[in-house]
């Protein structure tokens, strides 16, 4: 079960070996080897072993994400967690967007290693006539069926392209893929919507027909695209190589900071899997125009200008919806940011006007329909 680095033996009783929990899917797998990659870059790399472990979101491939999540426990998180606490783990991989904003007493997360493309993606059934490449243009072409099991991208896609059809679909992405490819074309799905950074990490780069992002009404979940270092509270040896594999520098800093902003934002908003939030974080020099690159989100951890002394703006916009899409607060705040705390001001504080404009009612009525959101077909 274990898969030890190769890391070389640097004295007679060799490096400690960092036992590192991860789920047990192909991604998160490739994702833990994220890890180990930016592990072995260190001077003195420790010996790894990997830990895969099937959580109860893996365990039920059935039941919308919504309805588990009411059983109260973490779904991609619990059973790792509890090993992490044992001491059987030393600290686990996570995608950063299944990560709960409230962990449990003694651990801590932190964002690690470079931020892919944060946004989420559009992937058309193979062999599909016609030449759709969009959302709207499906909605052009006579509707369809998007599948998608999250909440957030269903009210989205509910608010901005009211034609089209919400079928809920689980699985891991190779699941999700063959279900849209080998169902019967009017008995399956017409597309898909998911994470752009797993679709790429699994190497299915050229599946992906378009980009979502906030021209097309969609703003991605907290923390997606970045991975999630969780660990002991107080563990100075993992917080060590933590700072170490970060390098310090202004990119990887920035990526700590914006997710650390995102995950504030939707704490104070008492989001999750089942509540509709989603976010957009980018950076601007201070005194600069904010710096836009559709390709691809500016705080991916491979800025080169890194100079620690000259603040930077967090450009934060949030979203949070009604589950049926026909209620919607949007959010815009720029903040002077140069650590966590002030990143987490950010979050905060926009949390704070999205509520006073009328998102806590959106999310009180949320909560007091749970019942209705369980019901939705593919909420």
């Amino acid at each position: 079960m274990a898969s030890p680095s190769t890391a070389t033996l640097t004295a007679a009783s060799g490096p400690r070996t960092l036992r590192i929990g991860t789920r047990a899917s192909t991604l998160a797998l490739a994702q833990t080897r994220l890890f180990t990659t930016l592990l072995s870059t260190l001077p003195s790399p420790p010996l790894t072993e990997i830990h895969p472990t099937t959580t109860a979101g893996d365990h039920n491939q059935t039941a919308s994400l919504h309805a588990l999540a009411a059983g109260g426990k973490s779904l991609w998180t619990h059973e790792l967690e509890a090993l992490l606490l044992r001491g059987e783990l030393d600290c686990i991989v996570h995608s950063l967007k299944d990560v709960p904003t409230k962990l449990v007493a003694g651990c801590v997360v932190r964002a690690v290693g470079a931020r892919e493309d944060p946004r989420d993606v559009l992937i058309m059934r193979a062999g599909r006539p016609g030449g759709v490449t969009t959302l709207q243009g499906l909605l052009d072409t006579g509707g369809g069926i998007v599948g998608t099991s999250s909440v957030r991208r269903a009210a989205m896609i509910r608010r901005r392209y009211p034609g089209l059809r919400i079928h809920d679909v689980r699985g891991n992405v190779g699941t999700r893929l063959r279900k849209l490819d080998d169902a019967e074309p009017q008995q399956g799905y017409d597309c898909l919507v998911l994470a752009g950074a797993g679709v790429l990490r699994l190497g299915l780069g050229d599946r992906i027909a378009s980009w979502l992002g906030r021209d097309e009404g969609i703003l991605h979940a907290v923390g997606q695209g970045a991975l999630g270092l969780e660990f002991r509270d107080g563990d100075e040896w993992v917080e060590g190589l933590l700072a170490a594999a970060g390098g310090g520098g202004g990119g990887a800093r920035r990526v700590g900071w914006a997710c650390a902003a995102e995950r504030m934002l939707l704490g104070c908003l008492e989001g999750g899997c089942s509540v509709p939030v989603g976010v957009e974080t980018n950076w601007e020099d201070a005194g600069r125009p904010e710096k836009s690159n559709p390709g691809r989100n500016n705080n991916d951890g491979n800025d080169d200008h890194d100079d620690h002394d000259d603040a930077r703006i967090l450009v934060m916009r949030a979203m949070v919806l009604a589950v049926d899409g026909t209620e919607c607060v949007e959010g815009e705040r720029r903040h002077r940011v140069d650590c966590y705390a002030a990143a987490e001001e950010c979050g905060f504080e926009l949390a704070k006007d999205l509520v006073k404009r009328g998102a806590g009612a959106i999310l009180e009525k949320i909560t007091l329909n749970r019942g209705m959101l369980e019901a939705q077909d593919g909420a």
